[in-house]
């Protein structure tokens, strides 16, 4: 599927806030403490992302299909490159996006002389572990058995 990836400006804080709170009900419901997800902070989130947005050592890219937003993805720039979000819709899933964007921070890592990137992935998001898995992502870090799921953590390192 050809989808745009658009640089996020202040205006797409609130849409990346909403999109956030779609996907977790369909990929963490039963991962996450339901009242994580029922009592979702819309504008604490929103406030959050557009920090992010604001700060240039962040990329924030919302991912489009004509005017539609499917998801969107965050990677941050330090002495290394983080991917720091990459949520896409269900219905989107499975289409090649997650590749599309993984190709573009391989390439802004290219272009800019890094070797490797990582990402961390919740260890129960089944899905996505094998989506990481099947694009040569590498386990370098497990941090598991916490009480809440959501910080059951595995950390992936992608060569460029």
């Amino acid at each position: 599927m050809a989808v745009e990836f658009v640089l996020a400006n202040e205006d797409s804080a609130k849409i990346i806030s909403e999109l956030r709170h779609e996907i977790w009900g369909t990929t963490y419901r039963g991962i996450y403490a339901d009242e994580r997800i029922d009592n979702y902070d819309y504008e604490g989130h929103r406030q959050h992302d557009l920090q992010r947005i604001q700060d240039t050592s962040y990329h924030v890219y919302l991912i489009i299909d004509v005017d539609n937003p499917l998801g969107y993805f965050t990677f941050l720039t330090t002495d290394t490159v983080y991917i720091q979000s990459l949520y896409i819709r269900r219905e989107y899933q499975r289409q090649g996006i997650g590749k599309q964007a993984f190709a573009l921070i391989r390439e802004y890592c290219k272009l800019n002389g890094f070797e490797k990137f990582t990402c961390n992935c919740n260890s129960h998001n089944y899905p996505a572990l094998n989506f990481y898995h099947s694009i040569g992502g590498t386990i370098i870090k497990r941090n598991e058995g916490h009480d809440d799921k959501y910080d059951d953590q595995i950390t992936f390192e992608f060569c460029v």
